[in-house]
């Protein structure tokens, strides 16, 4: 009977170690830990990782809990991305997140081939750019989240905004794709409103500061087009553009709120929660190749402090029209 009593309280405790050991299991499999490493060439598309990490801690990916970032700050030049993504590689991060489009094709460079997966955003065009060859099944390991091209719209709105802009002094970035393939949209559009482009074409500082020193006289508005570099030197356009009182238009919400007068394109932090809902899918066992290529939504911005600084007057009826409108 005692032998009998012992058997049952032998089955007993190896069943509580049994279930012990499942529970721990368990309980380290949830708390997996990720690295995610960040890309990135502009200050201005900080504010993009501000939204994706909003967007991984409201799916439980947490910071300093189970989530961390290998993020410097943006690279000082396009050249300094081969050794950041080198790094990341060579620690087999878990995601690669990377903003614009010179920053995704040297991840695409660098990391194709591997096991890594890649979300990029903004991009204007990721099939032209060679990024991925289909937007609804990428293949690969990239996946993201795209613009489109919208330079033309962007365009249309200054000329409504300044209608007296005829002359736009076009601030170009021949080394970035989204840059090169807007200014092809702008010459398309330009005729079509009766308006003259004169291009100048800047890739580094000292080429942006050059062409802001020389301004053409007849030149009534400042178009800067999408390019992680040019948007890099905001503070730069904003200076130059209130010295001359001309309008100037740049890319995205964020240049808006830092002084340009009007953007047509993206805002940056529904832009970084929209690519962490990617990331938790990838992150949770979908492959990026699987993955279509989601649009990001587009707003108008205007930045009434700014128009009054250039002494423009913007009729009501086009501000109501503004998805966003900066007043101090």
């Amino acid at each position: 009977m005692k032998q009998s009593y012992r058997t049952i309280y032998f089955i007993i405790a190896m069943a509580l170690v049994s279930s012990l050991a499942l529970g721990a299991c368990a309980g380290t499999s949830q708390q997996k830990a990720y690295t995610i490493g960040v890309v990135n060439l502009s200050p201005s598309f900080e504010s993009i990782l501000e939204g994706f990490k909003v967007g991984m801690e409201a799916e439980g990916f947490k910071e300093g809990e189970n989530v961390t970032y290998l993020y410097d700050g943006p690279a000082a030049n396009p050249d300094a991305l081969d050794g950041i993504l080198q790094n990341y590689k060579d620690k087999k991060v878990d995601l690669v997140l990377t903003f614009g489009t010179t920053a995704t094709l040297k991840a695409k460079q660098v990391l194709e081939g591997t096991d890594i997966p890649v979300i990029f955003g903004p991009v204007t065009d990721p099939v032209g750019s060679g990024i991925v060859t289909n937007l609804l099944t990428p293949g690969g390991n990239m996946t993201g989240i795209r613009t489109g091209n919208p330079a033309s719209k962007r365009l249309e709105w200054l000329t409504a905004i300044a209608p007296n802009a005829q002359n736009i002094y076009v601030f170009n970035n021949p080394s970035d794709n989204s840059s090169v393939q807007g200014l092809e949209a702008l010459k398309e559009t330009a005729p079509q409103l009766n308006v003259e482009l004169q291009v100048y074409d800047a890739s580094k500082p000292e080429e942006i500061d050059a062409g802001l020193r020389a301004i053409p006289e007849d030149a009534d508005a400042i178009f800067v087009l999408a390019s992680a570099f040019l948007e890099a030197q905001i503070g730069k356009f904003v200076d130059a553009a209130a010295q001359n009182k001309l309008p100037l238009s740049m890319p995205a919400t964020d240049n808006v709120r830092a002084g340009a007068l009007t953007s047509f394109g993206q805002d940056n932090i529904p832009l970084g929660e929209q690519a962490s809902r990617l990331a938790v899918q990838i992150l949770r066992g979908v492959k990026p190749a699987d993955l279509p290529v989601e649009t990001a939504e587009l707003f108008m911005a205007i930045n009434l402090k700014t128009a009054r600084i250039i002494s423009l007057n913007i009729p009501n009826g086009l501000i109501r029209q503004a998805d966003v409108v900066v007043r101090q």
